[in-house]
């Protein structure tokens, strides 16, 4: 069955003004969808030295502790070094990636969030259907090297 090129999904938001809570400064603009598991956050600020603990947060339902996963911020966190937000963030634009087995349309919002007391700082509707809002799939990396280019490896 032939389908229509997806169509590019870009930034769930109100294009009059931020998200602002009040808790910690927490705000941003927009988030555009990368992948099926990838999104940008555009202009992200947090007070982040303040919190007890603040994470990048996604799930469905009631924003709370038990409904949501813990997302890595790209270029910072890793499956070994994985922490809180610490540090204070001003106008920043961040890539997440949403947790293990998590995809843009399994959740219904992505937060701010602080676990310990299971406060929600800010947060954006996310409400993807798969029949309708096609995104690209994620494609992990699976390389353990360069690719040959990269290796100076001469032809036989």
């Amino acid at each position: 069955m032939p389908k229509d090129v997806p169509k590019p999904t870009c930034c769930i938001r109100d294009p009059s003004r931020a998200v602002v809570t009040g808790h910690y400064g927490t705000r941003f603009s927009s988030i555009a969808i990368i992948d099926a598991q990838t999104l940008l956050i555009q202009k992200f600020t947090i007070e982040g030295s303040k919190p007890p603990d603040a994470w990048i947060y996604a799930g469905r339902g009631e924003i709370n502790q038990e409904n949501g996963k813990k997302a890595f911020i790209l270029g910072r966190d890793t499956p070994e070094h994985h922490c809180s937000i610490r540090e204070d963030w001003a106008d920043e634009d961040i890539v997440v990636r949403l947790g293990e087995y998590q995809t843009v349309y399994d959740i219904e919002w992505i937060s701010v969030f602080c676990y310990n007391y299971s406060v929600d700082f800010a947060h954006l509707p996310v409400k993807l259907d798969h029949t309708r809002d096609f995104v690209p799939a994620y494609l992990p990396e699976f390389r353990t090297m360069a690719p040959f280019r990269e290796r100076k490896r001469k032809c036989a």
